[in-house]
């Protein structure tokens, strides 16, 4: 009797929270899922048109040569990009250049894919947490699946890191709500699995613990020690891949934008965020691929200062909700601490906010949007219907409309310039222009770059290129000079004077900036390659050889290296050493 009892005051509870404790029929969820699917694979159709673009995928893709050498496992599982360790994404972007070199039809059919699946994951994790109810499930994914604010994450090669550590993440949220609905030790077990999976496909994944808290407020667990020990696992999971992260990132000098900005300042910048991701989320227009910080020497904007005050109302929904209606409480905890690691507060790149950094924490909230329409609809499918469907209709035209923008770099920064002119969107925009050869419009757009930030040390380097190729070599070095008075440790401008350096046949001065270029960055290939055509020059052809030999350690198979280092074997009168490597410098380029 105790027992019956017990369980039919558990059933009431659960009648309080969610109206719908049935299981809807088989047919019904896969048509649910089918439709949700196909509506997001209509409104990503333009994505699939797409190429590359010139924002981080050279780093990833086209002059990444970890992804061209698919068998060296070692370099892939040990070399971080852009001061990130992410082998698992890195080796999916191998396995596309497998299939189809530097052509991006494949890169972005695997991202469309992998956003699919990750639809699918919030469906069911939706439907896990909810209980089985149909129409919170539906929302919660199809809301996932169109939203325009994620098309950044899925129409962007680079973003691959996003939706392939959504797709563990979210596999992770499900065994750990179905463990702690049953007891399942094979679930808690899977959970540890995928968020070692997700780990490994982006750094971001270290919330996945904090994360789990706000599933054990849903189900109203009690917060005790037990609680906590249970985590113990992902937490030391998570501070092995932060502590990786930390070192990688500020060896790439990617925290350096903390110093720029005092206390009073971060503590704003942070609170924008959560507020302007979430006006984002109800009015996605005006969307841009870069959202550049507020000038360093002006007031911030109005925005900034309300910001707190709308943070500080969101807890106290969170504080209220807590007694009345956890899933609130949930979906906002949900929204915040996914939000943690990318909120300014402690400033790292050069935005203030990115689309790209709604892809899961947006869930939280579209799982409250779920339950509002099914309330409104009391539990009714087809009434439920007539908002979802001019949602959906909406949002996927905008998403629709938001994928043509990333057809190419050229579309996309012209896009940036009208929408949110920023020194990023100029730079870009600035070295289409260089591939062109339309030097006058190139500086024209370094210059546009310069007015908004005066010390923006890429900018300088950049218009130092073009002064360069153009032969102006004084000007080149100013520029150069200039990058190096703002970053000291800029690998690439040191790279670059030396080679100006090399030019005026000053080898002495060349070597000095190229061995301080590869003592910041041990992986700067293009140091290597100079420094070895400095030493050619000298007469070291023994260093010449090994330097050659590094960078062919990362380019295997480059025929212009390989000839080089036939040249220094002669050089030495080593002929037949010399003869093996130009034989097969041209077995590769016959020509």
């Amino acid at each position: 009797m105790k027992k019956l009892k017990k369980y039919k005051q558990q059933v009431t509870t659960l009648k309080k929270k969610e109206p719908v404790l049935y299981k809807p029929s088989t047919q019904k969820t896969n048509i649910a899922i089918f439709i949700i699917l196909a509506f997001t694979f209509i409104a990503y159709i333009p994505s699939l048109k797409a190429g590359f673009v010139n924002w981080d995928d050279p780093d990833y893709v086209s002059n990444n040569p970890i992804i061209k050498n698919i068998s060296n496992l070692e370099m892939l599982f040990t070399r971080p990009i852009q001061g990130n360790y992410h082998p698992l994404t890195v080796l999916s972007l191998a396995i596309n250049y497998s299939i189809s070199g530097l052509n991006a039809w494949s890169y972005h059919l695997f991202n469309l894919i992998f956003h699919l699946a990750n639809c699918y994951l919030v469906f069911k994790l939706a439907m896990t947490l909810s209980r089985n109810n149909l129409i919170i499930a539906v929302a919660t994914s199809l809301l996932f699946g169109i939203h325009p604010m994620h098309v950044e994450s899925v129409a962007w090669v680079s973003e691959r890191k996003d939706v392939l550590y959504g797709l563990f993440f979210l596999a992770g949220l499900i065994s750990y709500t179905i463990y702690i609905d049953g007891g399942s030790k094979r679930q808690y077990g899977l959970t540890i699995v995928f968020l070692l999976l997700s780990l490994l496909s982006k750094p971001a994944a270290v919330i996945f613990p904090v994360v789990l808290l706000s599933i054990d407020v849903l189900r109203g667990r009690k917060f005790n020690f037990s609680l906590i020990s249970e985590k113990i696992p992902f937490f030391i999971l998570a501070l092995a891949m932060g502590l990786l992260t930390f070192i990688a990132q500020k060896e790439k000098g990617a925290t350096e934008g903390t110093e720029l900005f005092d206390l009073t300042t971060r503590f704003f910048m942070g609170f924008y965020g959560i507020m302007m991701y979430f006006v984002k989320l109800l009015f996605p227009v005006n969307l841009s691929p870069f959202y550049p910080f507020a000038p360093i020497n002006e007031d911030l904007p109005p925005a900034y200062y309300f910001s707190p005050i709308f943070s500080v109302v969101l807890m106290l929904l969170v504080f209220y909700s807590l007694k009345r209606n956890r899933l609130i409480a949930f979906g906002i905890l949900f929204y915040l601490i996914n939000l943690l690691l990318v909120l300014q507060f402690v400033p790292v790149g050069s935005a203030i906010i990115a689309d790209r950094y709604t892809y899961l924490p947006y869930i939280g909230l579209f799982y409250i949007i779920g339950w509002l329409i099914d309330r409104y609809s009391k539990g009714n499918l087809s009434r439920a219907n007539f908002i979802l469907v001019p949602m959906a209709v909406i949002l996927g035209a905008l998403t629709y409309k938001q994928c043509t923008i990333w057809t190419d770099s050229a579309s996309l920064w012209d896009h940036a310039i009208k929408t949110l002119p920023s020194a990023r969107a100029y730079e870009n925009r600035a070295l289409i222009y260089k591939e062109e050869k339309k030097y006058d419009l190139a500086i024209q757009c370094y210059n546009e770059a310069l007015k908004i930030n005066v010390a923006d040390h890429e900018a300088y380097m950049s218009r130092g290129n073009v002064y360069f190729e153009l032969n102006k070599f004084e000007l080149a070095f100013a520029d150069y000079k200039k990058a190096l008075s703002i970053k000291p440790d800029y690998s690439t401008a040191l790279d670059n004077l030396g080679a100006l350096f090399g030019l005026s046949k000053r080898y002495d001065s060349a070597m000095i900036y190229f061995n301080k270029a590869l003592a910041i960055d041990p992986y700067y290939l293009p140091s290597y390659k100079n420094r070895a055509l400095v030493n050619v020059e000298l007469n070291r052809n023994e260093e010449a050889i090994k330097d050659f030999r590094k960078f062919l350690e990362y380019n295997p198979g480059d025929p212009d290296i390989m000839n080089m280092i036939g040249v220094c074997y002669r050089n030495l009168g080593k002929y037949n050493e010399a003869m093996v490597i130009i034989n097969g410098a041209i077995k590769i380029k016959p020509e």
